[in-house]
């Protein structure tokens, strides 16, 4: 049974690491991560990140140490870049799979790990530069120590691995998130009547959990005076009344558009999570496994819950959720399969499956005859970079989204299984039924991972860096017009000074206040009179036409050489 984790480590990093470098950088975020990770190499200082020389703290730093390791070896190209987060989307699997062998048995760990994997929202951030993918792992591992631990099992080495993940989880994306998870065992504590509840919190266990986050945040604050202000009160608590001080470009989500995006992100197991959920809380709960099922809905539940209260928030915020769901999606089917009382029938687990992938099988038919205009599909406006290009008024070129292969081949996958399940579902073959949903999805993913590619190469900056390159002839002035975040790879892939003209409203908009980043950071004016100065002058700009600064340039001096994927050159 010990090979269930392995061989689903197996599958998901086939699933996860093939075509890892296929598409160029996204952005956001992935060349802004990039160029962080090569400028904390570059100049050797692993405590204060930055993008050039512009202080940037949105981020914690494990991500960039992690980064410049594979750097190291490979240089800083997409595939490097993104074997981090793989690794962890595999890791990540894996240790499902282990808790589930632990608490459910070897069916409940192998459908778990292959479930938490085989969606889209996991999948997709495996294969992005950003600390998600990491995050959730760290978050997974924890629970796998605790649950160890509640079991028995090992002695303290459970309670060690679930504080020291947290630690990890903390510096890798949000101290608060790893507070969460910690609460969410209290919470399991209180609510199946652990007593007492001092052993679960040991005071080596807080200063392990502590020491790490703590001597970084430390670190950081007394190099950069106000990083603490900065990260705890404006990126946290002003957040929240939507008040900050230093705002960013992103756009959040309203709360149906971000359950919306959650329960999508999940499909087709999050049509079953309600009655999971439920089935966690159902007492009697006889044994100390019985009562860890619990944890894992009570955390699932906690962490919706905290994003849909809080007024910021992003279309993945919630993925850390997706292992313990997945675990309780996996004992749900479990349940049926072997036919314990009050299982759910086999229909009813078949059935919402069969009609989620028949829609999705007839909109990629729909989409791909031209009968539905692809700019109208609303799960568009969930991708962060899309959303922001709408807020700016921009939309990506239609024929960026006319995608055939990738919807001809989503039609044949999504029919091929709408018949096999309406066969599952006409005789009762439940083994039939999930063998044909995870199959459907691990047939799907790597078509979505092409999907992917395609809407990276036409988000790109390479046709900018080339236009660039062929000018680039001695000194020139370079300048990028709006939050930098969306052209980072620029950056990455000419290695030059970028100036960044009226672009405050970013993630770097704290960095700017620091007496380096007054000659990176310019107005319209500024820009104004550089361009009437002797020399080359290039401006990438991702604002409309009719907003942009150019408007105010004298119209002899501006030529336009090159517009795609949302930017101007």
């Amino acid at each position: 049974m010990r090979l269930i984790p392995l061989g689903v480590s197996v599958i998901v990093a086939a699933l996860v690491f093939v075509g890892l470098g296929d598409a160029p950088f996204l952005d956001p975020p992935e060349g802004f991560h990039a160029v962080v990770a090569r400028t904390m190499s570059e100049r050797g200082d692993f405590v204060t990140p930055r993008f050039d020389d512009v202080r940037y703290f949105d981020t914690p730093p494990l991500l960039y140490w992690l980064l410049s390791t594979a750097f190291a070896v490979a240089g800083p190209t997409p595939a490097a870049a993104r074997f981090w987060s793989a690794v962890g989307g595999v890791a990540c699997a894996a240790v499902t799979a282990e808790i589930g062998l632990l608490i459910g048995g070897a069916r409940v760990g192998f459908l778990a790990g292959l479930m938490v994997a085989a969606n889209l929202g996991i999948f997709l951030h495996s294969r992005l530069v950003e600390p998600d993918a990491l995050f959730i792992f760290f978050i997974t591992l924890a629970y796998a120590g605790f649950a160890a631990a509640y079991l028995g099992r090992g002695g303290r080495r459970g309670l060690v691995v679930f504080y020291a993940s947290l630690a990890l989880a903390a510096i890798t994306k949000d101290a608060v998130l790893a507070v969460g998870a910690l609460v969410a065992a209290g919470v399991f504590l209180v609510v199946t009547r652990e007593r007492p509840l001092q052993p679960w919190a040991p005071w080596w266990g807080i200063a392990l959990f502590a020491a790490l986050p703590v001597a970084w945040y430390l670190a950081v604050e007394t190099r950069n005076h106000g990083f603490l202000w900065y990260t705890v009160v404006d990126n946290h608590v002003l957040r929240l009344v939507q008040d900050r001080h230093f705002p960013d470009d992103h756009v959040p989500l309203r709360t149906l558009d971000f359950l919306g995006a959650t329960v999508g992100a999940f499909l087709p197991w999050s049509l079953a999570a309600p009655w999971a959920i439920a089935r966690a809380f159902r007492r009697p709960w006889r044994t100390a496994t019985d009562r860890l099922w619990v944890l894992f809905a009570v955390w699932a539940l906690l962490l919706v819950s905290f994003f849909i209260v809080l007024p910021f928030k992003l279309a993945h915020d919630a993925l850390a959720a997706f292992p313990a769901l997945a675990l309780l999606v996996a004992r749900l089917w479990d349940d049926t399969l072997v036919g314990e009382p009050h299982a759910l029938r086999a229909r009813t687990l078949m059935v919402p499956i069969l009609v989620v992938l028949g829609a999705a099988g007839v909109l990629a038919t729909l989409v791909w005859r031209g009968v539905v205009d692809a700019r109208a599909l609303p799960l568009r406006w969930l991708d962060v970079a899309t959303r922001n290009l709408g807020a700016r008024g921009q939309e990506l070129p239609h024929e960026s989204l006319l995608l055939g292969p990738v919807l001809l081949s989503s039609t044949v996958i999504f029919g091929v299984a709408v018949v096999a399940l309406a066969v599952a579902v006409w005789r009762g073959w439940t083994e039939l039924g999930i063998t044909v949903g995870l199959g459907a999805m691990l047939a799907f993913l790597p078509v979505a991972g092409k999907a992917m590619a395609d809407y990276a190469l036409a988000r790109s900056t390479t046709p900018i860096v080339e236009a660039l390159r062929l000018r680039l002839q001695g000194p020139a002035l370079i300048a990028h017009e709006g939050a930098i975040e969306q052209s980072a790879s620029i950056v990455l892939a000419l290695d030059r000074p970028v100036k960044i003209v009226n672009g405050r409203p970013s993630t770097l908009a704290f960095g700017a206040t620091f007496d380096e980043a007054r000659d990176i950071f310019w107005d319209g004016a500024r820009l104004r009179a550089a361009w009437a100065a002797p020399g080359r002058h290039f401006l990438i700009s991702i604002v409309p036409a009719e907003r942009s600064v150019v408007t105010t340039l004298p119209s002899g001096s501006v030529h336009l050489l090159i517009a795609t994927g949302g930017r101007r050159l």
